[in-house]
């Protein structure tokens, strides 16, 4: 097949979609279309022999025989089919084409996109799954993964391939052919025992490798659980991180036992609903505002105000223990730092007589002295350093300040954000960190409780996504 060729004396080829010797995909133009706003066709053909295995063509003809029965404007209309003689024999399949672009196409570009936004995609999928799974018998699509989902300019969802489809139960001891795509397909559809929760894990996976920009296949799996929450990096993509309910319909959509996914698309949609509907949690932001983390919400600006590590009075003994240590050894942290301009002095006096010993002693003063002083200015800044974050106009600003002046700040637009995570320290307290597009992650504050990190993470992620992200 060629560009400009045309089949059945009213398909004329424009751009080819997919290529393989033996299957092809083609965007086409009906030149015997009645309407001509909509003329535009997708052409599926498969090659009759050329290796083409019999299981293959049993898979077109059945692709062919579904789309004729389904009506739903999420999944392409059946148009045409036909078979080709000469000079090679070819079965053909023509679609209704639906403008759009696929979601790994958008991955591979680098797109973000908000868990508000993964839900409502998800929605979508789960709306066209129930009414493939609600057909007599269930109709499973068996290879739900990003390249099969377009992305129409109105945001909605379009279903493509059918090419694995399957419309008839499975049956023990029955022949089976083994399709779909490592990473996206469970075991049992492995095992030929595809049910309708096996579509649910490639929808799971789908939304996995949208959210890390990672193919599940790549994520760690151990007890084959993929693995995606906080505080995991994949070996490339980025870090995400969700909101605990998210995460644990998640897991429940992934699971690799059938017996612990959900057991169908309507009871997934109905816990995916529920999410925007559940009651705020516990570490909500207006009840995190501390001494220390100041959280200001106003209508085109949020301010938030992450004061130092001393900014909270002692709340442990060993916060006690350590206050008392600080204030005891003051005095010698003076005199240590003192040895600075002592060694200076020293030096610059034993120069003008060329004292070789003196000379020695002053430089090893002013080691000694350098090295205090980088010390002390290094704990200043960890323990005293205070953080401004600004979000107004699309745009995030990072201010560190020191006894109010600050010493270092950033400026960057809020769509360049990828990911807002918590990190563990130890059992108790957690930093923030932020990661942008092409920079190092930079970290926001540490030694937070799990409430302060838990708002302040939700509270920027909510405004970065207004309008920033898809």
């Amino acid at each position: 097949m060629f560009t400009g060729q045309l089949l059945q004396e009213r398909y004329l080829l424009q751009e080819q979609l997919r290529n393989h010797p033996a299957r092809q995909t083609w965007l086409a133009v009906d030149q015997a279309a009645e309407d001509l706003q909509n003329h535009r066709v997708i052409v599926k053909l498969v090659a009759f022999g050329r290796g083409v295995q019999w299981d293959e063509l049993k898979l077109f003809e059945r692709e062919v025989q579904v789309l004729k029965q389904l009506h739903y404007p999420q999944i392409p209309k059946y148009l045409h089919s036909f078979h080709i003689k000469e000079p090679d024999p070819w079965l053909g399949l023509i679609e209704e084409y639906l403008p759009g672009v696929s979601l790994q196409t958008l991955i591979h570009q680098g797109q973000l996109f908000s868990e508000s936004a993964i839900c409502e995609l998800a929605a979508q999928v789960l709306e066209i799954l129930i009414y493939l799974h609600e057909q007599k018998p269930p109709i499973l699509h068996r290879d739900i993964k990003p390249s099969n989902l377009i992305l129409t300019p109105e945001q909605k969802v379009i279903l493509v391939d059918f090419g694995a489809v399957q419309n008839q139960v499975a049956t023990t001891g029955s022949s089976f052919t083994v399709v779909g795509t490592y990473g996206y397909t469970p075991l049992e559809q492995f095992g030929g025992q595809a049910v309708p929760a096996s579509d649910l894990y490639g929808l799971g996976a789908t939304v996995l490798h949208l959210l890390t920009g990672v193919s599940p296949a790549e994520l760690a799996q151990p007890d084959l659980r993929l693995q995606f929450r906080d505080g995991l990096r994949p070996a490339s993509g980025h870090r995400i991180s969700l909101s605990p309910t998210f995460a644990n319909w998640l897991d429940k959509m992934t699971a690799p036992a059938l017996a612990d996914r959900f057991d169908s698309a309507t009871a997934a949609l109905r816990a995916l609903t529920s999410l925007s509907t559940a009651a705020p949690p516990a570490c909500a932001i207006a009840d995190v505002t501390s001494v220390r983390l100041q959280i200001e919400e106003q209508p085109q600006q949020l301010r938030v105000q992450i004061g130092s590590l001393w900014s909270d009075p002692p709340q442990t003994l060993q916060d006690l223990v350590g206050t008392a240590l600080l204030t005891l050894l003051g005095p010698l942290a003076i005199g240590v730092l003192m040895l600075l301009p002592l060694g200076a002095v020293y030096t610059q006096q034993a120069l003008t007589t060329w004292d070789i010993g003196g000379i020695s002693i002053g430089l090893l003063l002013l080691g000694l002295g350098t090295t205090a002083w980088s010390l002390g200015l290094n704990w200043l800044k960890q323990n005293l350093t205070s953080t401004l974050l600004e979000v107004r106009n699309r745009q995030l600003t990072i201010k560190y300040q020191l006894f109010g002046y600050t010493y270092w700040q950033h400026h960057r637009l809020t769509r360049d954000v990828i990911a807002i995570y918590p990190v563990a320290v130890n059992a108790e307290e957690n930093a923030v960190f932020i990661s942008f597009r092409d920079h190092a992650p930079c970290q926001l504050a540490d030694q937070l409780t799990t409430p302060e990190s838990m708002g302040l993470t939700q509270s920027l992620r909510s405004w970065i996504d207004q309008g920033t992200l898809l």
